[in-house]
Order: C-alpha cells, then structure tokens, then sequence
C-alpha cells in the first residue's frame, strides 16, 4: 500500500509497512518513525553568540566594499568617483567606518530641517557634506563623495549616540 505526505519538500511517496523507519528526504532534519520531521539542532545560518559582534563587522564591511566595487562596475550616468576617491574609502572601511549611500531627496529633506543651503537640481559634494556635519555631526560623517548613480556614498562612524548608525529612510 503507498502512502502520499505532503510537506515541506513537496509531497513524497513512500510504501507503508514495509520499513522499520522512514528514509530521509530531501532536506535538513531527519525523520521520525511517525513520518513528522524534526527540526535541525544547528542551522548553518545562525551565528554562534560569542561571534555576534565580529559577525556583524564582518558584514558591515563586506557591504561597505561591495559598495565601493559597484561604483567600478556597469554603466554610470554620472561621473565615477576616481581611484583615488575609492582608496581613501577604503582606507576608512580599513579604520572601522561603513560606507552607506544617501539620496540627494534625502539630503534636500535634512538640509529644510537643518536650515543648510542645498540646491537638489544642482548638488554639490560639499554642500551636502556640510548638511550632514549639521545633522549628524563631524565625529559621525567622515568623508563624502558622488556615486555614479547621482547620489551619494558616505563614510560614518558605525555608531551614533552609542547605537548603530544607519540613515534614516524617506520613500
């Protein structure tokens, strides 16, 4: 007599009575005798606690990089930040900053709240620089530079007040 499950993996078929046990499908877990599959003890995407906070440097850097590699890559509608411009982000990825990306939209809507001169029609690199220092401070903002999209890369501290710094999204 066959037997039909349907489950996670799609549904399988397996002849009823036949074996002692159930053989493993497809998946990670392993099966009991009922037929109900067991969750794994360890998933390869869960961190160890005590590499928590290397972990996360880890991944604030890696994307800090593949910003900074994007810019190298595919077409720009704008001019692409020199070599130059890109070594001297990196050197501060090296000292411990993120490189996040900020919308000239959003530095026009910090620059109405700081009360900082910023055209949005014809940006400037270091009028938006000065409308981050207002809004953030300079222990935060560490250097600013165009992207190749149009907006703006921006090296910060990776904490701000003793938090994690992150810009705030405007949609």
């Amino acid at each position: 007599m066959a037997t039909t499950y349907t489950g996670r993996g799609g549904s399988t078929y397996r002849m009823a009575g036949r074996y002692p046990y159930n053989t493993p499908r497809s998946g990670s877990g392993t099966w009991t005798k009922t037929g109900r599959k067991t969750k794994p003890t360890h998933s390869p995407t869960t961190t160890p606690p005590q590499y928590k906070s290397c972990n996360e440097t880890f991944a604030w850097k890696i994307n800090s990089y593949k910003t900074l590699y994007n810019q190298t890559r595919g077409p720009a509608k704008y001019t692409r930040p020199t070599p130059t411009i890109l070594n001297n982000f990196a050197n501060w990825i090296n000292k411990g900053a993120v490189v996040q990306t900020v919308t000239r939209a959003q530095v026009a809507k910090w620059a109405r709240t700081t009360k900082w001169n910023f055209s949005t029609p014809n940006p400037n690199v270091t009028s938006c620089k000065n409308v981050l220092w207002t809004k953030f401070g300079k222990q935060t903002i560490k250097a600013v530079a165009r992207t190749k999209s149009g907006s703006y890369m921006v090296a910060t501290s990776p904490t701000w007040k003793g938090k994690p710094f992150m810009f705030p999204r405007y949609y």
